[in-house]
């Protein structure tokens, strides 16, 4: 008698921690599954104008010109992660050129939003791999904050030094060639 009433007590043991379990995943992937809120959708539509406005919505290799936007809200306000498809030049070096003074162009223009706080630019481009297949990747990257931006003169701004600017930076050998 005593072994069914220790077995019936772990049933119903088992049976409350399996629904309070079950309730805490459904808590936790409602809070990871909820829908963007409309500031996030209103900042991604923005940015996706402003980058539309600045250099256009294609690249010249007819490549839609924004593989990736993603918005994060922080503390301090949004962090923006922008994935870029970039144009070709004709040298690597004007292509890097033309990848700094795009991002110049974008960075200016969202450095006019407030509540931006670290913008993230990466740009892609189309790279042969080991196969000597092609293979568009992340050719260049870098993160700009609002405090450095609030400071910066873009007008006058010459494209070679946002390196020296920026953090994060780094560059794909391709763009040395």
């Amino acid at each position: 008698m005593i072994l069914i009433i220790a077995i019936a007590h772990k049933k119903k043991l088992l049976s409350f921690w399996s629904v309070a379990i079950a309730v805490i995943f459904i808590a936790i992937g409602g809070w990871l599954l909820k829908p963007e809120s409309q500031e996030a959708k209103n900042l991604k539509n923005e940015l996706y104008t402003i980058v539309n406005e600045q250099v256009g919505a294609t690249s010249n290799m007819d490549k839609i010109r924004i593989s990736n936007l993603v918005v994060s809200k922080n503390s301090g306000g949004w962090d923006v992660e922008l994935s870029l498809n970039a144009d070709k030049g004709f040298t690597m070096i004007s292509t890097k050129q033309m990848m700094w003074q795009e991002a110049i162009k974008i960075l200016a223009a969202v450095s006019e939003i407030d509540q931006l706080d670290e913008v993230s630019i990466s740009w892609i481009y189309p790279v042969l791999n080991e196969q000597k297949d092609v293979e568009y990747k992340n050719v260049m990257s870098f993160t700009l904050d609002k405090a450095t931006r609030d400071q910066l003169v873009w007008e006058n701004l010459e494209p070679s030094i946002l390196p020296d600017l920026v953090y994060d930076y780094e560059e794909h050998l391709i763009l040395s060639e």
